[in-house]
């Protein structure tokens, strides 16, 4: 007859036993080993994200971001046939205005005005509190003595990478680089053009013999080839305005006309009036001497 104390005993080894295989089971499995991240490898990342973050954006394109309720109203300013806009925007009972001949322009004008006043209150409100305290610490109070500890990173709502993000756009324009905005899902990705050197002015050729019976437009291109002209919308409504202006001899002209051709011919004239001035001078010049 079977004792039921060797049948609980049995028991009781087989549950030791697998308890102990179950053990060694759990001890043999092997965990991957974490590589180990080089300085290069975590810098080349941290330079990544920061490049997602910081993104070159305009005043506009910030302040509609951070403000998306906040409408910018336009007015129009007509003035000797040329028109200008004003743009205003309100925040806190504060108004705040940009003038511009264009809308767009106007509007960046107006949010940059409004970013500059936001960022010089928390600079200030920065340094007054650095004059305060340095650090928020708690102090528990102990049995033989006092325990300091820090609450921890400061924490802050002020939108630092959105400015950072405008002091990359404002680089950019300040040292000319002529970014192309392409919009994407994401973000707004600026890819840089290279800047090509502009063609150099010809040099001066040979004086027509009558050069008050030639075109304007005929004069220049024979005496000054290859120069730059610079074309300007000054008002794209009806009655439309356009500039045109170039530079001979680091003097700068300008013309303006309802049309491209007319704004050009003006130009033009004023820079023919100018060589025919010095030809005339050297020649009286010449004969008084020479005489």
């Amino acid at each position: 007859m079977v004792n039921c104390f060797d049948l609980l005993s049995a028991k009781n080894k087989r549950i030791k036993l697998d308890g102990d295989k179950s053990n060694n089971e759990k001890t043999d499995v092997k965990w991957p080993v974490k590589r180990k991240i080089s300085k290069k490898e975590r810098k080349k990342r941290l330079n990544a994200r920061m490049r997602r973050l910081v993104c070159p954006k305009s005043p506009l394109m910030v302040f509609s971001e951070l403000f998306k309720d906040v409408p910018i109203q336009l007015q129009e300013n007509p003035l000797h046939n040329v028109m200008s806009y004003t743009a205003t925007l309100e925040i806190d009972g504060q108004l705040f205005s940009g003038n511009h001949i264009s809308k767009t322009q106007a509007k960046q004008k107006a949010c940059e005005n409004f970013l500059r006043l936001m960022l010089a209150k928390k600079i200030s409100e920065r340094s007054e509190k650095k004059e305060e305290s340095s650090l928020n610490v708690e102090t528990e109070a102990g049995e033989s003595s006092s325990v300091s500890k820090a609450k921890g990173p400061p924490q802050e709502d002020f939108p630092w990478p959105h400015f950072a993000s405008l002091a990359m756009h404002n680089l950019i324009n300040q040292w000319e680089l002529q970014p192309i905005v392409t919009r994407t899902n994401t973000c707004v990705q600026e890819n840089l053009t290279i800047i090509k050197p502009q063609p150099k002015t010809g040099a001066m050729r040979k004086f027509p013999e009558n050069p008050q019976n030639c075109n304007p437009v005929q004069l220049i291109n024979q005496l000054k080839p290859g120069v730059k002209f610079t074309e300007v919308v000054l008002n794209a409504k009806t009655p439309s305005l356009f500039q045109v202006k170039c530079v001979i001899d680091d003097i700068p002209f300008s013309g303006q006309g309802s049309t491209k051709k007319a704004a050009k011919k003006e130009c033009y004239i004023f820079v023919s009036h100018l060589i025919l001035m010095r030809y005339y001078c050297m020649d009286i010049l010449n004969n008084i001497l020479y005489k």
